[in-house]
């Protein structure tokens, strides 16, 4: 592949997670910003669903203002009893991610539920991991938000989201829950996906891209678009690092992190006596050595030292959140109308 189409590729790739134009023929007008055919885009979706590269074409949801409420958790559980444990918890619908990282505290996980059971759900939670204790790290600040892989130095800039507190619950009816439903599931790749989905659900295609598009600028869809599979993209390195911030720094040292196209995850967290860190960036790299860099220069721009570096060692469960409906739905058939 020569240069000219190496980029074109790249920028293809960026634009379909970024998100597609809620429009009646979106990946046309991707192609159209681009100067590809609305056929080679929609082929190029396709071949990335069939390589395994594409986990999912659908909407990436404000949790918070569907009424939910998440976090970061973390407990310290003794390698010997480590699979058994996980065996335990991860059955819970409201958890997504699951993984065990290097150093201490070993095991990482993120909890989703409804407001109203959160209490509740995190309860259960701790009472399946029995006698270990488990650290709540909510995000109390979001620096950036944004699981976009290929972007360039040149390209990236911060993306700086609201604050949790700023984000109200969507008083949802339920025909619109059922767009959730829908959109959290696989969208048809083909011309005219949301004119498909409208017809599914029953709804005329102009009502649903008008909902829609009061939601993307309301913040309750973050984007609707391609969400990949990063290692078969040859981000194989991810490790979340951490550091202990200042509050007076903080949000200047968050704004930096940001600003990086290695970073799609960047957050403001509580700190405690048994994890004294406040400040959590999620780093993609291709080799090891190369996000140990990244993590020294993002550190040294940001005027931070004394990181750490949290290695990914096993993943036992990755899934996206699922919204009103249980059990989770079953995928569509992406490549189909």
């Amino acid at each position: 592949m020569n240069a000219a189409a190496d980029t074109a590729e790249t920028r293809l790739l960026v634009a379909l997670q970024k998100g597609l134009p809620i429009d009646g023929r979106p990946f046309a007008r991707i192609g159209g910003d681009l100067g590809l055919s609305e056929e080679t885009v929609l082929a190029r979706v396709r071949a990335l669903f069939e390589a395994g590269v594409a986990r999912r074409f659908g909407a990436v949801f404000d949790s918070r203002s569907l009424g939910y409420e998440s976090t970061l958790c973390a407990a310290e559980v003794p390698e010997s009893d480590l699979e058994a444990a996980v065996a335990r918890i991860v059955p819970h619908p409201g958890i997504t991610h699951c993984y065990e990282r290097e150093g201490h505290p070993n095991l990482w996980l993120t909890v989703t539920a409804r407001a109203a059971e959160w209490e509740q759900e995190l309860g259960r939670v701790s009472a399946a991991l029995g006698a270990y204790s488990m650290l709540s790290l909510p995000a109390l600040r979001k620096f950036k938000v944004e699981a976009v892989f290929g972007k360039s130095e040149e390209a990236s800039a911060p993306q700086l989201p609201a604050t949790p507190q700023a984000m109200a619950a969507a008083p949802l009816t339920e025909g619109e829950r059922q767009v959730v439903r829908r959109l959290q599931a696989n969208l048809s790749v083909s011309e005219d996906p949301f004119g498909v989905l409208a017809r599914e659900i029953g709804l005329d295609a102009a009502e649903l891209l008008a909902l829609l598009k009061r939601w993307e600028q309301a913040g309750v869809i973050r984007r609707i678009g391609l969400v990949l599979r990063h290692r078969q993209l040859g981000f194989s390195a991810n490790s979340m690092c951490v550091w202990a911030v200042s509050a007076d720094r903080i949000g200047a040292a968050g704004e930096s992190m940001a600003r990086s196209p290695h970073v799609s995850h960047c957050y403001e967290r509580p700190s405690f006596a048994a994890f004294p860190f406040n400040l959590y960036a999620m780093i993609h790299a291709k080799t090891r050595a190369e996000a140990v860099g990244l993590f020294e220069r993002l550190g040294s721009e940001a005027g931070l030292s004394d990181g750490r570096m949290l290695w990914s060692v096993r993943e036992f469960k990755k899934s996206s959140p699922v919204f009103f409906c249980e059990p989770p739905p079953a995928p569509g058939k992406p490549g189909q109308a």
